[in-house]
C-alpha cells in the first residue's frame, strides 16, 4: 500500500469563519443598527445637560434635587458597563441588545412622561442601566461581522454613533431648551431608536449562548461599590468641595473597594473583569490610552464651551455651533483612519492625532478676545482631527495579542475607561479652573498697587467711564469696581488658559505611550 502524505487544512478562527459568511447588505443593515444604537445612547446625555434648568424650574425643584437626574443616569452608566460580557455570553449579544434597546426606548417615553423628580430619577436609572449596555454590546456584536484584519473599519463605523450623538446633542438640546418643552428632549430619540430595534428584532441574526456560567457575585458587589462611590465624588466634588467629609469619605469608599476588587479578582472562576489580559502589554497600554482618549472627549467640548460663554458672552447654541464643523469633521474622518489603520502602522496615524491635539491646546494656552469667532473654528479643528485619528485605532490594537473570547470580554473594560477618563476630565478641569482663577486674581491684585502710576491712569480713565454711566456710586468708587471687575475678568482668561494646558500634557502622555503600542501577533491556537 502506497500512503500519499496531503498537507491538513488549519481551520480559521471562529470569528474570521462567522465574518466570511456574512453578506455585505447583512453587514450594513447590522452596522446600522449599531451605529443608531451608539447614537441614542449618547444623544440622551448630551441633550439632559441643556434641559435640565427648564425641567427645573417647570418641577418647581431646586439646583441639588434636579442634578440627580444626570448622576443617577452616570451611575447606573458606569455600574453595569462591567456586566456586559456576563450578560452577553448568558443571553446572546444579540438578544441582550434587543432587551437594552426596548428597555432603553420605554424608559425615555416614561422619562418624558413623568411628573416628578423621583418619577424621572427612577426611570433614568432604568435607562442608564440599559444606555450603559448598548455600547459594549453593540462592540461585541461588531467583533462578530468584521474580521481581525478588517476591525480598524468596523470599530471606527461603531464609534460614528457615539460621535454623531456628541455632534447633534448640543445644538439639538439647545433647540428643545429655547422652543420647546423639556419632554420633547426625551422623544428626540424614538425615531433613531425604533428603527435600531426593528433592524435588531427581524434583520440580526441570534448570537450564540453559554450556560452555566458562574456569576462573579464578589467581583460585581466590590466593582459596583467602588464606581457608585466614584461618580458620587465626581458628581459633588466641585459643589461641595474636594476636601469636605462626604466627598473625601467617599473617595475612601472607592479605594478600598477598587483595592478588594483587586484582591478578590484573580480568584474568581469566571471573572466579571479578566484582569489576565493585562499580561498582554498592548492592552495595558490600550487602557491607558482609552483614559487619555476619554479625557480628550469629553474636555476639549467641555472647556470650549464654557470658555465661550463666560468669556465672549455666547450662548449655548452659539456656542454649539461654533464646535459644530470640527465635530463634524471628526465623524467624516474616523472611518477613513480606521480604514487606514487596517493598511498601515497606526502609530503613524496616532502620533498625528496627538500632535494634532497638542496643538489646539497650544493655541488655547496663549487665547485671548482678541481671537475673532472664526478663529477659534479653525483652532477647534485641531480636537477634531486629534480625535479622528487616534480615538478608533485603539481598540483593534489593544485586544491583537488576545485570544478571541478573551479579547471581546476585555473590551468592556476599554470602554468603562473611556467613560471613566472623561468624567474625571471634567471634574479635574471644573476644579483647576476655578483655582487657578483664585491664584491669577491674587497674582493680578498684588500689581495694582493704587500709588503707582499706571493703576492711577486706569482709574481715572475709569473714573471718566464711571461717570458717563452714572448710578448711587461716586465716580471714583465706581472706577475701583471696575477696576475689580477688569482684574476678575482677566484672572478668568489666564485661568482658562491654564486649564487649557493640560491638553498638550495630556497629548504627549499619548504621544509617548502610542510610540509602545503596536499590532501583536495573535496568539498560536
Amino acid at each position: 500500500m502506497r500512503s500519499s502524505s496531503r498537507a491538513v487544512p488549519v481551520p480559521p478562527a471562529p470569528g474570521a469563519a462567522v465574518a466570511s459568511s456574512i453578506s455585505s447588505a447583512y453587514l450594513w443593515w447590522a452596522m446600522t443598527s449599531i451605529v443608531l444604537g451608539g447614537y441614542i445612547s449618547v444623544l440622551t446625555s448630551h441633550i439632559m445637560n441643556m434641559v435640565l434648568p427648564k425641567m427645573m424650574s417647570d418641577l418647581g425643584t431646586d439646583v441639588v434635587t434636579i442634578r440627580w437626574v444626570v448622576t443617577a443616569y452616570m451611575i447606573a452608566n458606569a455600574v453595569v458597563m462591567p456586566l456586559s460580557a456576563w450578560l452577553a455570553r448568558t443571553l446572546g449579544a444579540r438578544d441582550l441588545y434587543i432587551g437594552c434597546l426596548f428597555v432603553f426606548i420605554g424608559s425615555t417615553v416614561a422619562c418624558g412622561m413623568a411628573t416628578s423628580v423621583p418619577m424621572i430619577v427612577t426611570f433614568r436609572v432604568i435607562q442608564g442601566a440599559s444606555g450603559g449596555l448598548i455600547m459594549p454590546v453593540s462592540m461585541l456584536i461588531m467583533l462578530d461581522l468584521y474580521p481581525p484584519e478588517k476591525r480598524g473599519l468596523g470599530t471606527s463605523i461603531w464609534s460614528m454613533g457615539a460621535s454623531c450623538g456628541s455632534l447633534t446633542g448640543i445644538p439639538l438640546g439647545g433647540f428643545v431648551a429655547e422652543h420647546l418643552s423639556w419632554r420633547a428632549a426625551f422623544y428626540l430619540i424614538l425615531p433613531a431608536g425604533i428603527v435600531a430595534l426593528f433592524i435588531a428584532c427581524f434583520i440580526m441574526r441570534k448570537s450564540p449562548r453559554e450556560r452555566g456560567i458562574p456569576f462573579d457575585w464578589w467581583g460585581v458587589l466590590t466593582l459596583s461599590t467602588a464606581m457608585v462611590a466614584l461618580m458620587l465624588a465626581l458628581s459633588n466634588g466641585q459643589r461641595d468641595g474636594w476636601n469636605s467629609t462626604p466627598i473625601v469619605s467617599l473617595l475612601l469608599i472607592f479605594a478600598l473597594a477598587l483595592g478588594a476588587f483587586l484582591l478578590i479578582e484573580p480568584y474568581a472562576k469566571t471573572p466579571i473583569v479578566d484582569l489576565r489580559a493585562f499580561r498582554s502589554s498592548q492592552y495595558a497600554i490600550g487602557i491607558a490610552l482609552c483614559f487619555i482618549v476619554g479625557a480628550m472627549f469629553n474636555g476639549g467640548p467641555f472647556l470650549l464651551s464654557l470658555f465661550l460663554q463666560r468669556m465672549y458672552d455666547f450662548s449655548v447654541q452659539d456656542a454649539a455651533m461654533i464646535m459644530f464643523p470640527s465635530s463634524a469633521f471628526l465623524v467624516l474622518l474616523t472611518p477613513i483612519s480606521g480604514w487606514a489603520s487596517d493598511r498601515i502602522d497606526a502609530r503613524y496615524l496616532m502620533t498625528l492625532g496627538y500632535l494634532f491635539y497638542a496643538v489646539f491646546g497650544l493655541y488655547m494656552m496663549f487665547a485671548d478676545l482678541r481671537l475673532s469667532a472664526l478663529a477659534l473654528l479653525i483652532i477647534y479643528f485641531g480636537r477634531g482631527l486629534g480625535l479622528g485619528l487616534s480615538y478608533v485605532v485603539i481598540y483593534p490594537i489593544a485586544i491583537s495579542g488576545l485570544e478571541l473570547a478573551r479579547g471581546k470580554t476585555a473590551t468592556t473594560l476599554l470602554n468603562l475607561c473611556v467613560t471613566l477618563g472623561g468624567a474625571l476630565n471634567v471634574s479635574m478641569l471644573a476644579a483647576l479652573l476655578e483655582q487657578r482663577q483664585q491664584v491669577r486674581y491674587a497674582l493680578l491684585a498684588e500689581t495694582q498697587v493704587l500709588s503707582s502710576v499706571g493703576t492711577q491712569q486706569a482709574l481715572r480713565a475709569l473714573e471718566a467711564t464711571a461717570a458717563q454711566i452714572g448710578g448711587a456710586l461716586a465716580p471714583a468708587a465706581h472706577a475701583k469696581v471696575l477696576l475689580s471687575r477688569l482684574i476678575d475678568q482677566e484672572s478668568l482668561l489666564l485661568a482658562f488658559n491654564d486649564a487649557f494646558s493640560t491638553f498638550v500634557l495630556i497629548s504627549l502622555c499619548g504621544l509617548v505611550l502610542g510610540f509602545f503600542f503596536r499590532r501583536a501577533r495573535p496568539p498560536q491556537r
